[in-house]
């Protein structure tokens, strides 16, 4: 499994939802101006989601149209094929769900760390 930051995965699982919505697969999905695929690139020790964007050709090959950074602060900076408005809901949903994920836990940890110390 590719590794990443908990934002940076949380946004890569809002456009896994998007290609699911187009076209029922985890990597492709239609844009503005054609269909499009992105592919996972290496880990990165600094937390970031980084691939390559391919776009679907009318002969059914594809070629290279781009690429894709995702910061680990979950901070889109590049998205080949991806709107704007695409990057804003993604960024905006995935910030809503770490905040429902990490937040509860956070706050669990330091009143379970007193009760041990009191």
């Amino acid at each position: 499994m590719y590794k990443c930051s908990a934002k940076a995965q949380l946004i890569l699982d809002q456009v896994r939802q998007r290609c699911q919505a187009d076209t029922q697969s985890n990597h492709k999905w239609t844009g503005k101006s054609g269909n499009y695929m992105y592919i996972m690139g290496r880990e990165n020790s600094d937390g970031k989601a980084t691939g390559v964007v391919h776009k679907f050709q009318p002969d059914g090959s594809h070629k290279l149209a781009g690429s894709f950074k995702i910061m680990a602060d979950g901070i889109i900076t590049r998205f080949t094929g991806l709107s704007k408005a695409d990057w804003n809901d993604a960024m905006k949903n995935a910030e809503v769900e770490y905040k429902t994920k990490y937040s509860e836990k956070s706050e669990e940890v330091p009143a379970s760390t007193e009760s041990k110390i009191a």
